[in-house]
């Protein structure tokens, strides 16, 4: 029996209309020589009885000398039966670090010895029945992605080392509720409070400007006083302009009497700018958010949909924004399909913009793959729109204006202009993003202009803008913070345990949020750069072929860090901490400061999943 082991029935189903004669029965699916299961994700997680159920300091740190699993659904003994009946396992679950952790676990815990019969199918592309028969018959061996595995166990282990020590020492230490504590999602939430703080405690200022209205044969343009302009000036950056008010009004006092100005310098220049990448899910999650105001778990499962249901969209969950050289071909195809035949030519001339493997890991940029199918719901035809919209921009021309900026004296003061006219609208047409412009191409330099009105305007400075979730996603990519298949769930993690709330778009750190991360300053668990350095640690086990001595090294340097951030914690004391909901905490004597109870400890052994380790082809 030729088992494939997915990570969802709808992926089963999908690639049963691949192999075709199936037969479904309640836990399982045969075709022909084939017998296909499914998971229901994660059907294994770490057995937190290894940590004990009473909480108490001198407990702390938990290190177990093994981690045990236990199953989440009872289908997971339905597929442990198959298993050790199978002479050969295809493993089809999503092709990404989880999926292969998903698919590992399952085989391990159901005693699957036959590795060197165990085969990984890998693609980004949407499991139509062309695409299932001809990956089935590129299968690569598992040992290709053992480090794939010691990558995602790596990161499993870590957050739960981190967060099981962590969040018992914060909660014991507050004396109230469960305050937890994650790799990730705390230092995302330190960058919450901080902007929220940073809102919170702005005080407004006034400043004031001092602007003019000039007319040239009817047309009339606007002109801003900056302080020493010159001809680098790409925006009116009011900073530049900003005066007190005595002075503003002492300005307008000295030229009310002025009937013109003078064009002293018109600077025209013609740009170009080329077309956006094409989409990675977190720039997707991103835009989908300032357009519709969705929030990105709700982004990922809608693409998710498109992927799985609707096979008319590439694999989401990529940080890709560039396609192989090898998709080529792939993208001629899906012009066809989307009746895209005038850009079939862009595809030999776009070059690395678009084709670049040197930029890809596992799977390429977000793209659509087929026509969105009649009946799909509103927010898959959105979602699906801006897919295509932005694979059909990548290929057009770029769009080409030309600015002008012009400098027009009244008196001994200079005013600044800035315009723009657009030549070419290129690619900016298909996704429907015009500028305001102000078309200034009628000034000549040395021409008189008449002076319509001088004036002073009172502006107030203004805070920082609150993250929306799609700002701190921009954020969290930029400092590595966790992957685009987590970030959603880190944001939603935050929301679910009270630490932050939304108000309309913005996310706002609630008093619980500004509290953890108060106690917290200083330390490196409110870090983003250790953060992201672990995750490119993590990168590094998969990409360099680090294998199972990858996966020791990053949690004995976890180990380390936890023992170092444990002696911070027991140091300091939590004040002016809110009531918390929820969790039970069990005993917690030892809540008070005391001495550290794990100095001098000496390094554990890695604790691997229990079995794991010593299996041939686990690593």
């Amino acid at each position: 029996m030729r088992l494939v082991l997915t990570e969802k029935p709808s992926v089963a189903k999908d690639i049963a209309k691949g192999l075709g004669k199936a037969v479904f029965e309640k836990d399982h699916i045969k075709c022909g020589e084939y017998v296909i299961v499914w998971a229901y994700g994660h059907l294994l997680e770490i057995d937190d009885g290894v940590a004990g159920k009473t909480w108490s300091l001198q407990e702390l740190p938990i290190f177990p000398e093994k981690f045990r699993y236990k199953a989440t659904n009872k289908h997971f003994w339905t597929l442990k039966e198959f298993i050790q009946k199978a002479k050969e396992v295809i493993v089809a679950t999503d092709a990404g670090r989880e999926g292969e952790l998903i698919a590992r676990l399952i085989l391990l815990q159901s005693g699957w010895k036959g590795w060197d019969r165990t085969y990984r199918l890998w693609t980004s592309s949407a499991l139509t029945p062309e695409v299932v028969r001809k990956e089935l018959k590129n299968l690569k061996p598992i040992k290709d992605f053992d480090s794939l595995y010691w990558s995602a166990l790596a990161r499993q282990h870590a957050d739960w080392l981190v967060g099981i020590n962590l969040t018992r020492a914060v909660s014991l230490k507050a004396g109230s509720g469960v305050w937890s504590v994650g790799r990730v999602q705390t230092p995302t939430l330190a960058l919450v409070v901080q902007r929220t703080l940073e809102r919170e405690n702005f005080k407004p200022e006034p400043y004031f400007l001092v602007k003019a209205i000039f007319s040239k044969e009817g047309k009339s343009y606007e002109g801003l006083l900056l302080f020493r302009p010159d001809e680098a000036v790409e925006d009116l950056q009011e900073d530049k302009g900003r005066l007190s008010e005595a002075k503003a009004k002492e300005i307008v006092k000295e030229l009310e009497g002025l009937s013109f100005g003078k064009v002293e310098k018109v600077l025209k220049k013609i740009k170009k700018e080329p077309p956006p990448k094409l989409y990675s899910l977190t720039s997707l999650q991103r835009r989908a958010n300032e357009l519709f105001g969705w929030s990105a778990s709700k982004t990922l499962a809608v693409a998710q949909k498109l992927y799985e249901e609707l096979k008319c969209i590439s694999y989401p969950r990529t940080d890709a924004e560039y396609l192989s050289e090898a998709n080529k071909e792939l993208v001629r195809e899906v012009m066809k399909k989307l009746r895209m035949y005038e850009l079939l030519p862009k595809v030999e001339v776009v070059g690395k913009r678009v084709f670049d493997d040197s930029k890809l890991t596992d799977h390429h940029a977000i793209i659509p793959l087929d026509r969105l199918p009649e009946g799909a719901r509103s927010d898959e035809e959105k979602l699906y729109s801006l897919i295509v919209k932005r694979f059909k921009a990548v290929f057009m021309d770029d769009y080409v204006y030309e600015t002008v900026k012009v400098f027009t004296s009244l008196g001994r003061y200079v005013f600044v202009s800035l315009g723009k006219r657009t030549l070419s609208l290129g690619w900016r047409k298909e996704e429907g993003l015009e500028d305001k412009e102000q078309d200034l191409s009628f000034l000549k330099e040395g021409e008189n202009v008449q002076k319509e009105k001088l004036y002073v305007q009172k502006k107030f400075t203004q805070p920082p803008p609150a993250y929306t979730e799609g700002s701190l996603l921009k954020e969290m990519e930029r400092l590595g913070l966790g992957t685009p298949a987590t970030r959603a769930s880190i944001i939603d993690t935050l929301k679910d345990r009270g630490y932050v709330v939304m108000h309309k778009k913005a996310l706002v750190a609630t008093r619980k949020g500004k509290s953890l991360v108060a106690f917290l300053q200083g330390s490196k668990l409110v870090s983003a750069e250790m953060t992201s350095e672990w995750e490119r640690k993590l990168e590094g086990i998969y990409r360099q072929r680090q294998g199972r001595e990858g996966y020791t090294s990053f949690v004995e340097g976890i180990k380390d860090f936890v023992k170092e951030q444990l002696e911070s914690v027991l140091d300091r004391e939590i004040g002016d901490t809110p009531p918390m909901r929820g969790g039970k905490r069990g005993d917690q004597k030892g809540g008070g400061k005391k001495p550290s109870p794990f100095k001098g400890l000496k390094k554990s052994s890695p604790g691997p999943l229990r079995g794991s380790g010593e299996r041939k082809g686990a690593g």
